[in-house]
């Protein structure tokens, strides 16, 4: 790391950088000159990502094909969270990814009012800025909190958060401030993992937490429930009798870390050989939970008639130009067949299987695809999770009284499929100790997402090339694609 500093030109403002060279290069042109919220002002475009609220004002943008969050404070506490998630990292708890900081002087703005000796008093203008890497594929709150809050959920959600809550603390981290909306949540394949969002209240220790200071961040994230709870129950237009997340769930939240942390205590009692024989056997438990680290390796639906084998395949090959594997072909159609009848009855005329067709593709498949390029892993069947997600938003559609979303579908099924945060064999902040030139953790926790070549013959030939996009290229045709798509609920879109 290096502290550079410039002036930009025609302007008073001292800029400091404490970050590596290279980031530096793809920042130092971002108008740092000017507040945040000016900056669209001043040419900066922001990535369109949905997110939680903040205290602070964040941006998101993109820099040579890094994508970095922005966030505006006092230059104090810029320095010290961008060094507390350094050594987070360090201790390998899956955190956001620091990139630096940026501190601007600015000249001191004067009150108006005389002070002792009748000088006149002035008021410190300076800013700072944390910058972190993006977390890829995390869910947005916005997205997250239209999750049906039943008790299968929230056990799954307040389970991943008592896995980062133990590493944390075990790790000698006291977070202060610890809350739903500071943790992102990745749902991967059969896991869930929290990721801490926000180090600006943390004290970082040698060895282990106090026993008090580990009851303090308990009775805070308790306190936290109960304030989150009563913004998701006005959110949701709920009546004041109902709780969203009551005492029984910070009771439940309470069990899993006990019971996370004896698990970590057995753990870290195991014998260990600090060699290579330990590092492989690292990986090997790591892969057994499917983790891989990344540097290493009424109307009439159908006319009924006599079908010959094939047909099916070759009929939506000719609607769509896909190639539908011939065991899934005869339920494919079936769906385009609802289609139409939906489609045909909110119309009021009747609609050509063709028109129908083109519709589910571009509304409800060509998304499904992309989604299931996004979070399926290689280990799942693609046309048995595809199946699986249109039926499950077929069921919440029907229980909502609306048509549900793809993306909320999408998160609601691989939640019901997640199992409850657990350390498993292995503790993640080991993987910190044996791949030092490594992504962050949560990057090398990631599970390795389904080959594209799985799903490229579900899409026509003029598509095909979206599922081999790049993550991040993937997310901006996504997020542009679903926007086009949600349906009109009465809503405002997001």
């Amino acid at each position: 790391m290096q502290r550079d500093k410039s002036t930009p030109k025609d302007e008073t403002a001292s800029v400091t950088f404490d970050m590596g060279s290279l980031e530096r290069y793809y920042l130092q042109d971002l108008p740092w000159h000017v507040p945040l919220e000016e900056w669209p002002e001043n040419g900066i475009v922001p990535l369109n990502i949905r997110r939680g609220e903040s205290r602070h004002p964040v941006m998101f943008v993109e820099r040579s094909g890094g994508r970095y969050a922005i966030k505006e404070t006092t230059p104090r506490m810029a320095l010290r969270e961008i060094s507390s998630l350094r050594e987070i990292e360090r201790r390998g708890i899956p955190s956001l990814q620091p990139i630096g900081s940026v501190v601007v002087k600015e000249k001191p703005i004067a009150l108006g009012i005389s002070g002792p000796g009748g000088f006149e008093q002035y008021i410190n203008s300076d800013r700072g800025y944390t910058v972190t890497r993006l977390s890829p594929r995390v869910v947005p709150h916005v997205l997250l909190f239209r999750l049906p809050f039943n008790r299968r959920n929230k056990q799954r959600l307040l389970s991943a958060i008592a896995v980062l809550m133990v590493e944390l603390h075990e790790h000698g981290v006291y977070w202060g401030d610890p809350s739903l909306a500071n943790i992102l949540i990745r749902v991967d394949g059969k896991r869930i993992l929290a990721i801490m969002a926000d180090a600006e209240t943390t004290e970082i220790f040698d060895g282990p937490i106090s026993e008090g200071l580990r009851q303090q961040d308990m009775e805070l994230f308790s306190e936290s429930l109960a304030w989150q709870s009563e913004d998701l129950r006005e959110a949701r237009g709920l009546p004041e009798s109902d709780e969203v997340l009551s005492q029984d769930d910070y009771r439940y939240f309470a069990q899993r870390y006990r019971w996370i942390r004896r698990e970590h205590l057995l753990l870290t009692e195991s014998t260990r050989t600090d060699t290579l024989i330990r590092a492989q056997h690292l990986l090997s438990n790591l892969n057994k939970w499917g983790f891989s680290l990344l540097s290493i390796s009424g109307h009439t639906l159908q006319s009924f008639a006599t079908v010959s084998p094939g047909w099916y395949h070759q009929r939506i090959k000719d609607l769509l130009g896909i190639s539908m594997p011939r065991k899934h072909a005869r339920r494919f159609y079936n769906l385009i067949l609802g289609h139409q009848a939906l489609m045909s009855e909110r119309a009021r005329r009747n609609i050509s299987i063709e028109e129908a067709a083109h519709d589910w593709y571009h509304n409800y498949h060509l998304p499904a695809i992309l989604l299931l390029r996004q979070n399926l892993t290689h280990e799942q069947d693609p046309m048995q999770a595809y199946f699986a997600i249109m039926q499950h938003k077929w069921d919440m559609s029907v229980k909502a009284g609306h048509e549900i979303h793809l993306d909320d579908a999408v998160l609601s099924w691989s939640m019901d499929h997640a199992e409850k945060g657990n350390l498993g064999e292995v503790d993640p902040a080991d993987v910190a100790t044996y791949w030092h030139q490594r992504e962050s953790v949560a990057n090398a926790l990631e599970p390795p997402l389904i080959e594209s070549e799985k799903l490229e013959p579900l899409l026509s030939d003029s598509q095909k090339s979206l599922v081999h996009l790049p993550p991040q290229e993937l997310d901006s045709e996504l997020t542009g694609i679903l926007e086009d798509t949600r349906p009109d609920t009465g809503e405002e879109k997001e």
